[in-house]
Formats: C-alpha cells, sequence, structure tokens
C-alpha cells in the first residue's frame, strides 16, 4: 500500500508539472513569443539530460593600448634616456600602438611599441621611413596609416 501511495504522489506530481509548462503559463516576451517554463521533475528523479556543446575555441584576447607611461617607460629602456613626454592620442590595433614622443627641448617624431605577453617595448621611433625597417614587415594597416609622412 506504502508503495501504492508513492507511486501516485510521484506520478501526480510529475503530471502537474508537466500540465503547467504546457498549458502557456508562460511570459510574453517583447517578440509576442510565448515561452514556458521548464517542466518540474519529480522528487528522486533523474535530472533531464542536456546536450553539451562543445567549447568554442577562443580567440586571443587583444592587447589593451599602453599608457602614455608604458611608451615612455618602453623609449627609456631601449636607448637610455630619459624625461619622454608622450602623447594623449594613441593608436592602436593588434598589440601595436603609435604615438608622437619627444624628448624636452626637442622636436616632435612618432614612436612605435608592440605589446607581447603584456610586456610594452620600442618597435622604432624617429621621423623617417619608420615603415622601412624589418621589424615593422607585420605593422597593421591602422599603425601604417597613423605614422602618415612618418611612413
Amino acid at each position: 500500500m506504502a508503495v501504492f501511495r508513492l507511486v501516485t504522489v510521484v506520478t501526480v506530481l510529475t503530471c502537474a508539472g508537466v500540465l503547467t509548462g504546457c498549458q502557456g503559463g508562460g511570459d510574453d516576451d517583447a517578440a509576442g513569443k510565448t515561452s514556458a517554463a521548464p517542466p518540474a521533475t519529480a522528487p528522486g528523479a533523474p535530472a533531464p539530460a542536456t546536450t553539451a556543446r562543445p567549447p568554442s575555441p577562443s580567440k586571443p584576447a587583444a592587447a589593451p593600448c599602453p599608457s602614455r607611461a608604458q611608451i615612455a617607460d618602453a623609449v627609456s629602456a631601449a636607448d637610455g634616456s630619459s624625461g619622454v613626454i608622450v602623447s594623449d592620442e594613441i593608436t592602436c590595433q593588434g598589440g601595436w600602438a603609435t604615438t608622437e614622443m619627444r624628448y624636452p627641448g626637442s622636436d616632435p617624431s612618432r614612436v612605435i611599441v608592440r605589446t607581447r605577453s603584456g610586456k610594452v617595448s620600442l618597435v622604432t621611433y624617429g621621423t623617417d621611413a619608420l615603415c622601412d625597417g624589418p621589424k615593422m614587415a607585420n605593422a597593421p594597416a591602422k599603425i601604417r596609416k597613423a605614422l602618415g609622412p612618418y611612413c
């Protein structure tokens, strides 16, 4: 008799859950479609199987644009200088960055840096033919365009 009552309770709970989910008790969404709540499962019943999606191949996150201080530090580390002044207008693409820089009391020039594994390092700087060097072979189009007449 106890088994019969248990089966009856499980059947009633299962039917109640299924009927509630099937009778349009869902909310209307903005597109006018009705979404039904998923049916309830009886206590002790196995959870419904879900289809797992394969993980999507993740693209490496683009390197953030370096700060003025990071660019100045990269120039100083490469040439031993100090007091490098870097412009606020930094153009970035694909881990590369370019901006205007100058030393105190000097004319401005362009600087190109590259960020790899979180480290900002100098590619080149100056005023003439910056795109001609072998280090610039893989520079993105946006960086080359930003260099304008310096390229």
